[in-house]
């Protein structure tokens, strides 16, 4: 790529637009492209995009004509890309349709295969393995994906009936119900005490009234540019297991030269919800398990507070903050769960795993409920306890599941910025969330609009000062 043809931060050079009907036909539409936003999300299975397209004499809707599951190829060159960018698509969904002076206006939404196959697809068959091993088999064998898939191993097999779902629908219900393979989540029995606190109350979280459960669970499931991932949700906030892949300033001091690396816009979107994270039981929670087989009935407590340093976190921030603790003293949620080791398990033996049952873990398939049911939830609700959205010059080579690491200007008098220019609490890594490549044909220019998140405050060079417990 000739670097000089890209001269500003934001250009890029569209190549091609191929449109290929049902029937084989093929047609570049480049001239008629408008605009293209291009769309990935950490929480959904597939990418997106959507064209806005000026049909002058053409009808092309009727001449090609558009019915839907056409093949479109979108090739653009990109600064500090030495690889064309590349997108495929099915056409799922035309919008917005509108005509002035013999021009047609109307939207192309496009989608991945893979979306569109799974609607078509339902199983009803025995699902058994771990659930990574699962993820890849729905995705290779049952949507026949030629696409990439990258996983984390995950621990604990499962066995189960998928009542006839989709695979996307299936994959979602194990995020909750998968951990990862390092993960160290324990339990311990209650000490024997009340579960009230003599008030008519909950006890204490620490009152020795509860089993304890510790750890860390829950992964995401999406498509990027790269294809298909199934992650831990701490591998993604591991800065030595996912570094940041890029620098961005919202000043020009640190840019050195780039403009490409300047946040144009920048919009907190949430910092603290204090009051939601409670209900979520997000801080400290009690699970009421029973176990139908034994008739067992048991009570444990999570907290976030002791499972905190367990956790991979972007920020540097030491513990949880301390009015979060003091709040959740005592378990601010309450579930109950049925725990259920025998149904895949034909022995003689002790099926439960758990040394009070007498078990000798002789079960392949026990009910592992007390290692992701409350850590699964807390994990998930505390990871967007920041929450960013930023506009920078157009970079398509980001995508979610990395992580970029922030410099925002220290909010105080610029004779007190000498030692602390960048602002030491919001500054910091964050993982992307949400990205939006918003393309304008017209003008050869973009812009890349993300949306960061984070359970934690701090730079990763510097100690957080908020306060812990």
């Amino acid at each position: 790529m000739a670097q000089h043809e890209l001269q500003y931060a934001a250009s890029f050079k569209p190549k091609s637009v191929v449109i290929k009907s049902i029937g084989g036909d093929e047609k570049d539409i480049i001239d008629m492209v408008q605009t293209m936003h291009y769309f990935e999300n950490i929480n959904l299975p597939t990418r997106e995009a959507t064209l806005l397209v000026a049909d002058s004499g053409e009808n092309l809707i009727a001449s090609l004509p558009i019915q839907g599951y056409e093949d479109i190829t979108i090739k653009l060159e990109a600064n500090d890309m030495d690889d064309d960018i590349e997108y495929t698509f099915k056409v799922f969904r035309v919008s917005d349709r509108s005509s002035s002076d013999r021009v047609q206006y109307y939207k192309l939404g496009l989608i991945s295969k893979e979306a569109l196959i799974n609607e078509t697809v339902r199983l009803p068959k025995l699902l058994t393995g771990k659930p990574d091993a699962i993820v890849k088999s729905l995705l290779s064998d049952n949507l026949k994906t030629e696409k990439e898939i990258k996983t984390d191993p995950a621990l604990f097999q499962v066995k189960f009936h998928p009542g006839k779902k989709t695979p996307f629908s299936i994959i979602k219900g194990l995020l909750s119900k998968s951990v990862a393979q390092d993960a160290e989540n324990k339990t311990t029995e209650s000490s024997g005490g009340t579960t009230s606190d003599g008030q008519g109350g909950v006890a204490d979280i620490d009152s020795g009234a509860y089993g304890k459960m510790s750890g860390s669970a829950g992964y995401f499931f999406y498509e990027n540019y790269d294809g298909y991932h199934f992650n831990s949700i701490d591998r993604l906030n591991s800065l030595e297991k996912n570094p940041p892949v890029i620098e961005l300033y919202q000043e020009n001091e640190g840019l050195q030269n780039s403009a490409r690396n300047k946040i144009i816009k920048i919009d907190f979107r949430q910092e603290i919800d204090m009051l939601t994270k409670l209900r979520m039981g997000t801080y400290s929670s009690v699970v009421c398990f029973y176990n139908y087989s034994t008739g067992a009935y048991e009570e444990y407590a999570y907290s976030l507070k002791d499972s905190f340093e367990e956790m991979s976190h972007l920020g540097s921030q030491s513990g949880m903050l301390k009015g979060q603790a003091d709040l959740a003293s005592k378990p601010t949620r309450i579930m109950s769960a049925l725990i259920d080791h025998e149904t895949w398990f034909d022995g003689t033996e002790v099926a439960s795993p758990e040394k009070k049952d007498g078990g000798s873990n002789a079960a392949e398939f026990p009910d592992w409920q007390k290692s992701y049911v409350a850590q699964s939830i807390s994990r998930l609700e505390s990871l967007n306890n920041q929450e960013v959205k930023i506009t920078i010059p157009l970079h398509p080579e980001l995508k979610v599941g990395e992580t970029v690491e922030i410099f925002i200007p220290n909010m105080i008098p610029s004779k007190d910025r000498s030692e602390e220019s960048w602002d030491p609490e919001h500054s910091g890594v964050y993982l992307i969330a949400k990205v939006n490549h918003a393309y304008d044909f017209k003008n050869i220019k973009g812009n890349t609009h993300l949306t960061l998140i984070r359970d934690s405050y701090g730079r990763r060079d510097g100690d957080s000062k908020a306060e812990t417990a």
